[in-house]
């Protein structure tokens, strides 16, 4: 204390009980490491021995050797996922992770797996007839209304503020009134769905409630409301009103009854015409919000839902960023299997990281899951930092137009990708047939699944 007066002191002028001199906490700390693998062994040299514990159990020396630099990076992203206690998603606040707990343990769940047939233990993935009748789409011109997204990190976005917003923007009546909840159609981390009467339209539609106390970003809640109910497009999932109930919020939307996207691919087969099919709706919703200044920021099989007519639209707008013309983000979130290189080594991003989940959901499509997913998830997340494009199964029994359409989507350079736009005029969509010919997917999945439609 004696050294401090007297540090006071000489900057000061003044005497030391004159100083009034507060010593505050040190804000925005980060513990910078000087990284080196070492020669013989690989080991990197210079981080924590927790840090290389969970290292050296995930990566190999060679691994660590040829890229140390993207291993950390890899580390820092899998810390995230521990950090927020998320069994989903990834968050970041660009704040340090270095002091946070480390549970190995941790791993992101899996979408579903194709089941095994208990007698040859081969997929049950099943290729379903070609329909006779092929149907042409009705095409409806998108809505331009516009919505603005308040940025992640500002001061104001707190839990009280978004809870006011979220007040402000909702329905004030009681939706017990008009909906009529019936069974329990999925659940998870953002909350419970439900198919619901609605008794003013004679309409079913799906309810979406969401324990607020329970979710620890409440703002992502609030995005996903804002672009709902500001914008309308046939590959968007409809909003049709939300409400306040008590400590819940209820998000009302039209009920895709053929479920998710995630149903087909693990439980069918497709072929080149209904994926290019997919790939064309979600293009278009794609294309849309990026044209209003919104990256969708987690597409996936998962986040398209089909209608039982098989309509295709895209859901789950919680990681919904918005920007203007070339700005970029830095916040990490999405779902690890599907993150682009460049979310993965915390680089700043544009709309282009739709684009390579958008090639992942196409492999997903191909062999029914992501890249990587029978993978530890830090040694996937290294993989997807250090490979490139993955390894695409089946490669050689794709067509020209399918191979080069994947490689738009999966360049690591972010200038050499694609963008939505570019994509939409791209050969393999011109293979697209009427999304009727998704009807017997929807229903084969149904039907394995035990779903009723």
């Amino acid at each position: 204390m004696k050294a401090v007066k007297s540090i006071s002191k000489l900057f000061s002028g003044r005497k030391p009980d004159e100083s009034n001199m507060v010593i505050s906490s040190p804000g925005q700390v980060t513990h910078n490491f000087h990284v080196h693998p070492d020669p013989e062994t690989g080991a990197l040299i210079g981080l924590p021995d927790q840090w290389m514990k969970i290292l050296s159990n995930a990566l190999t020396p060679e691994d660590l050797k040829k890229n140390p630099e993207q291993a950390v990076q890899a580390l820092k992203t899998f810390f995230q996922v521990n950090k927020h206690q998320s069994p989903k998603h990834l968050y970041d606040e660009e704040q340090p992770v270095e002091d946070q707990p480390i549970s190995e343990e941790l791993k992101p769940p899996l979408p579903p797996k194709a089941q095994k047939d208990p007698v040859t233990d081969v997929s049950r993935r099943v290729e379903v007839p070609s329909p006779k009748d092929k149907v042409e789409d009705t095409r409806h011109g998108p809505n331009t209304n516009t919505t603005v997204l308040r940025k992640r990190g500002d001061p104001s976005q707190n839990s009280e503020d978004v809870m006011t917003q979220m007040r402000r923007i909702c329905n004030p009546n009681d939706p017990n009134k008009r909906f009529e909840k019936s069974k329990e159609v999925g659940s998870g981390a953002s909350g419970t769905v439900y198919t619901a009467l609605d008794k003013e339209s004679g309409n079913r539609v799906a309810i979406k409630e969401i324990d607020v106390t329970k979710q620890p970003k409440k703002e992502l809640i609030l995005n996903e409301i804002k672009v709902m109910k500001g914008f309308n497009h046939k590959n968007l999932v409809n909003f049709l009103d939300a409400y306040v109930v008590g400590d819940h919020l209820w998000v009302v939307m039209e009920l895709l009854q053929g479920g998710p996207l995630t149903d087909v691919v693990t439980e069918t087969v497709m072929r080149e015409e209904q994926i290019a099919t997919v790939c064309k709706e979600v293009l278009q919703a794609i294309h849309f919000l990026h044209s209003k200044g919104i990256i969708h920021r987690d597409i996936k099989s998962d986040n398209v839902l089909l209608g039982i007519d098989g309509s295709v639209k895209v859901t789950d707008f919680g990681f919904c960023a918005n920007v203007q013309g070339d700005e970029k983000r830095t916040t990490m979130v999405g779902t690890p299997y599907w993150m682009a290189p460049e979310v993965v080594t915390r680089k700043q991003y544009g709309a282009k990281v739709d684009i390579w989940s958008l090639g992942i959901m196409a492999i997903e499509m191909i062999a029914g899951e992501p890249p990587y997913l029978q993978e530890a998830p830090l040694r996937a997340l290294y993989l997807i930092a250090t490979t490139g494009r993955p390894e695409i199964p089946d490669w050689h029994k794709l067509s020209r137009e399918f191979q080069d359409f994947l490689d738009r989507c999966l360049q690591e350079s972010v200038d050499a990708r694609f963008s939505a736009a570019q994509l939409l005029e791209h050969p393999f969509l011109k293979k697209a047939v009427a999304t009727r010919s998704l009807i017997p997917l929807i229903k084969e999945a149904q039907r394995v699944l035990h779903k009723e439609i």
